[in-house]
């Protein structure tokens, strides 16, 4: 860099009218001909002695029509053209020339689209991601160098709409849920946005962003200062202005939307809910997905059908997504509930001593206790800690799984429904454990969505800091793979549940009275 800006100071000597700027072993200059043809002439003469070896073939001069002779002529060799030219992986000619360049990208991207519909009919979590964070920036980042581009991004939306997402999701989506998916997964999205929609947008701020580095290479300063302050406070103006529009987006979509749906799009936006979805599908974590459990997961996300199961329960009720969730044959509920526990208690077992899994309380004896309080002998919590939240002493857990599409808790807000449940747990253990124990309880409720309440979330905080601080590893880090651990344990564990066999049907035996126990005469009769 120190050869680079070297030559930058004394290619700015030979030629001072040309407008120059290098970018790593990239120069560029702008200004007419007569500077131009300086700066050029410096590059070859000069450009060896600081390692910069200028190459015709590869280099373009981009001038209007009435003078392409006369550079035709000061230029040999060098590739002219009144159109334009690739640039730092964006476009700088005129508005045809622009509108050609964008449009073959784009049929590269829709190949790239193509592939990507193929594999998620194997693959939907993996292709998902690999969109995500891969194939949807290329055209943010053209976005961002390159204005007025969004008419001819239109076939991309096209079939983003007609095959990408029902490659995704297994169903195809109107007006209102396609306006969701362009959400942020924390706003109850798939962050799949509308590049028409977001391209004007995106050019703006990166304009807003980038105008000291623009103005100064304009101006040709040598040297610029970037106030931090300032720049973070155009990162946080442009963040919020962003969020309001999400929160814009999302208001208009839901109001569309069934009651039911709406609901479903809330508890989406839950905190941690959408965790899955932002996670990268790593097998050995356990955070990957197959392509019926990906499918089975958005469409419990958003209330869209499950497709091949059964109309009827074995238990007699209509098999709903909502009855499959609390739903206690075929014991998917323990299931769920004991994985939960299993994983909690391993993850303390890394800051706490003497964790052990329902352990056994002592005995009430004569205490009273206030009603609705379990005095029954032999009554055992989920978990039992030895300094979580403070030395030495027991720390008792037990955890609740509820499912929001329930009748109890459908029509009741999210913090009444979590708080109603908390409230309940400690009704049966708080004073027992306090009074008997002398220990601390907690009640951990999760839902079905991948919510949890408020003292489940501090617990989480806590655990989160204590793991940290054992582990030297980041606090934002640790709790990040702390909350998707247990999301995608119970995401998976809830699909079990949609999906479980829970045992076949019997019909009612015959009674003896209607058979003939002569079963080879009856046999033969029949022949």
């Amino acid at each position: 860099s120190s050869g680079i800006n070297a030559e930058y100071g004394d290619a700015k000597t030979k030629a001072p009218d040309a407008k120059e700027v290098f970018y790593a072993d990239d120069g560029a200059a702008g200004g007419k001909l007569g500077p131009l043809s300086q700066f050029w002439k410096y590059l070859q003469e000069d450009g060896p002695k600081y390692g910069y070896f200028v190459n015709p073939s590869k280099s373009y001069l981009i001038v209007k029509p009435g003078v392409r002779k006369e550079a035709e002529e000061l230029f040999p060799n060098v590739n002219i053209t009144t159109e334009g030219s690739r640039y730092l992986g964006s476009f700088i000619g005129t508005e045809e020339g622009t509108k050609k360049f964008v449009q073959d990208q784009v049929k590269v991207w829709l190949r790239d689209l193509e592939g990507l519909s193929n594999i998620a009919q194997h693959e939907p979590h993996l292709s998902y991601c690999a969109y995500i964070y891969g194939t949807s920036k290329r055209w943010n980042y053209l976005m961002r160098t390159t204005p007025q581009i969004s008419e001819h991004l239109e076939d991309i939306e096209c079939y983003i709409i007609k095959r990408l997402i029902p490659s995704f999701t297994g169903h195809k989506v109107g007006i209102d849920h396609r306006a969701i998916f362009t959400l942020p997964v924390r706003h109850g999205g798939l962050a799949i946005e509308n590049p028409v929609e977001i391209a004007d947008r995106e050019y703006q701020n990166s304009l807003r962003m980038t105008e000291v580095l623009w103005k100064a290479i304009f101006n040709q300063e040598q040297s610029i200062r970037i106030a931090d302050t300032e720049d973070q406070k155009l990162i946080d103006d442009i963040k919020k202005q962003k969020e309001e529009t999400f929160i814009q987006v999302k208001f208009e979509a839901i109001s569309h939307l069934s009651p039911k749906d709406a609901r479903f799009v809330a508890l989406a936006c839950e905190k941690g809910a959408s965790s899955w979805l932002s996670t990268l599908p790593l097998e050995e974590y356990g955070f990957s997905l197959n392509k019926q459990e990906f499918k089975d997961a958005v469409a419990m996300r958003y209330n869209f059908p499950i497709e091949g199961r059964s109309t009827t329960c074995i238990c007699g009720e209509e098999n709903t997504q909502d009855h499959s969730l609390i739903c206690k044959r075929g014991g998917f509920t323990s299931i769920r509930h004991n994985t939960i526990r299993d994983t909690t208690a391993n993850l303390l077992e890394k800051i706490c001593y003497g964790v052990e899994i329902e352990p056994a309380l002592l005995p009430v004896g004569n205490r009273k206790l206030p009603p609705g309080s379990n005095v029954k002998d032999g009554a055992r919590s989920d978990i039992v800690a030895r300094g979580f939240w403070t030395p030495l002493d027991k720390a008792y857990f037990d955890i609740r799984v509820l499912h929001p599409g329930a009748k109890s808790n459908e029509n009741k807000s999210f913090d009444k429904m979590y708080n109603q449940h908390e409230e309940e747990k400690k009704r049966q253990y708080n004073s027992r454990i306090q009074d008997i124990e002398h220990g601390t309880f907690t009640p951990l409720v999760f839902s079905t969505s991948g919510g949890m309440s408020k003292e489940c979330n501090k617990f989480m905080k806590k655990l989160s800091e204590g793991l940290s601080f054992r582990t030297q590893q980041a606090y934002p880090d640790t709790i990040n793979y702390v909350r998707r651990r247990l999301r995608f344990e119970l995401l998976k564990t809830t699909l079990i549940s949609i999906r479980g066999h829970r045992g076949r049907f019997f019909q009612r035996p015959i009674d003896l009275e209607e058979i003939d126990l002569n079963l080879i005469a009856d046999y033969r009769v029949k022949d």
